[in-house]
């Protein structure tokens, strides 16, 4: 029999295949809770082999399990319940109530009840019964009529359909998950749904820490999907993530997000503003300290960007910008330090722009690598990503004291600029792909020594004093232990 666990992650498309950002959050929180016993349960897209994991799980991992959240089989496969008019009568009135609920995002006791019915059941012919049946079909056709009558009856039949086997999915995985007594999120979504749900239907504790919002990024991701070009069947989708979220949002018990910003999206969305912890990424300030150094002081100034290649982290407009600073301040060099198998048709696009611009000899691929050795001979970090959280590249340079220029993007403006801490900036924020305004930041920053110093030292200070690790450590600990106690403690509001 499989071993219970104090705290399940329940982690959506990236842990444990994918490094960086959340994974790598994932993988140190679990290290650094060594007090606490971890199951994880991993929503992948589509079927991985074992070896391409890109972690071991840590000792006091005691369970993993993976589904993968598009596969439908089972459902498909199933036949459906054979239901009396009774029984049908009463579940299409439980659904209607349902689907009205999800749209307000809060659950009635009716739709609690229903919900706890159907992840009870020992089969997924009852949502083959929801797909298929002509009651069920009279339910969609009055739901059509009453909300989106506004367009064709085809689109919202297979839209509609779509949408509730994902759902359906969800809650098959129900029944799936280990016995713990915390269930935690990274991330609203389909993951966070799993957590509120257990806390929802047999009363378990439920986190959900938000590292971007994934509301915004669903958004942005329909909205230029170019496989969906109907404004009327993308509204659904949205419509739909909205409904998840903030009904996620109301449900759970212990919200945790990393940035004021990120607080303020939240409430946007529906979320309580009082029952939101900012609680940030942590760093380890004693492993860069010996890269502290005075910078701009060699002949050669050594800019750097620090990530993996690909399309979010906008290599292309770090290329232009190193194109521009050359052309004004000759003796200047690059690294790229990062792996560059992410998205290989994207690195060779970085590589002949490279070509065409005639920087093969001034920017450098280095790889994986180890960036302390970076950080203790570079003069200043560039960051021109499009979509940030909280950037623990920034906060590793901000510890060494290099100077910093970045996007506006994530948390990038509360750590180079402080909220109301009173130390002063440690670099400087530009607009995303703002080409010119990201070269003229760099020069600004590679031509006055002493300034860069002056950004370098406010960065340590904002780190050491607000962002160490052994802070976030203990709040951490804190939040675990409590909500293993029950959560009697209110600590939604405060900030390090």
């Amino acid at each position: 029999m499989e071993k219970g666990s104090d705290i399940c992650l329940v982690v959506e498309g990236s842990y444990p295949y994918i490094t960086g950002g959340v994974s790598s959050w994932l993988q140190w929180l679990m290290e650094n809770m060594k007090a606490f016993t971890f199951s994880i349960v991993a929503l992948i897209p589509e079927e991985k082999n074992r070896d391409e994991r890109k972690y071991t799980f840590p000792e006091n991992v005691v369970s993993y399990r993976e589904f993968v959240l598009f596969d439908y089989d089972e459902i498909e496969r199933s036949r459906p319940l054979k239901l009396s008019q009774k029984e049908w009568q009463r579940f299409s009135e439980g659904l209607y109530l349902l689907m009205k609920d999800w749209r307000k995002g809060t659950l009635s006791e009716g739709s609690v009840s229903l919900l706890r019915e159907l992840v009870n059941q020992d089969t997924p012919g009852i949502f083959r019964n929801f797909l298929e049946d002509e009651t069920a079909f009279a339910l969609l056709t009055k739901v059509y009529n009453e909300v989106r009558g506004d367009a064709g009856f085809l689109k919202y039949f297979y839209t509609h359909r779509s949408i509730h086997l994902i759902l359906f999915r969800m809650l098959s995985l129900y029944r799936r998950l280990p016995s713990a007594k915390v269930y935690h999120s990274p991330s609203t979504g389909y993951a966070g749904m799993l957590a509120c749900l257990k806390s929802t239907l047999e009363g378990k504790r439920s986190m959900i820490t938000e590292h971007g919002i994934y509301l915004q990024e669903r958004e942005m991701e329909l909205l230029r999907a170019g496989w969906l070009d109907d404004s009327y069947v993308k509204g659904m989708w949205i419509d739909f993530f909205s409904a998840i979220c903030r009904w996620q949002y109301n449900s759970c018990d212990r919200i945790i997000t990393l940035f004021q910003g990120n607080k303020t999206l939240e409430v946007e969305y529906g979320a309580e503003a009082d029952r939101i912890e900012v609680v940030p990424n942590g760093i380890d300030v004693a492993h860069f300290r010996e890269a502290r150094c005075g910078r701009c002081r060699e002949e050669i100034r050594m800019v750097g960007l620090v990530g993996r290649v690909n399309s979010v982290k906008d290599i292309k407009t770090f290329i232009q910008v190193m194109a521009i600073v050359k052309k004004e301040y000759e003796k200047v060099a690059a690294w790229i330090v990062g792996p560059t198998d992410n998205q290989p048709e994207y690195y060779t696009e970085c590589i002949e722009l490279l070509d065409m611009l005639g920087l093969n000899e001034t920017i450098t691929f280095t790889g994986r690598a180890d960036v302390l050795e970076y950080y203790k001979k570079m003069d200043l970090l560039v960051l021109t990503s499009i979509k940030e959280a909280m950037p623990l590249v920034v906060m590793e340079a901000m510890a060494c004291g290099i100077p910093v220029v970045t996007t506006d993007v994530g948390a990038c403006s509360e750590l180079l600029y402080g909220v109301d801490d009173g130390i002063g900036p440690a670099g400087i924020v530009a607009k995303i792909r703002d080409v010119q305004g990201i070269a003229g930041a760099t020069l600004e920053i590679l031509r006055h020594g002493e300034r860069a110093d002056d950004f370098g030292k406010n960065g340590i200070k904002r780190i050491e004093q607000l962002y160490r690790e052994d802070l976030v450590i203990r709040q951490y600990s804190d939040i675990y232990q409590e909500e293993l106690n029950g959560g009697n403690s209110v600590f939604a509001g405060k900030t390090p």
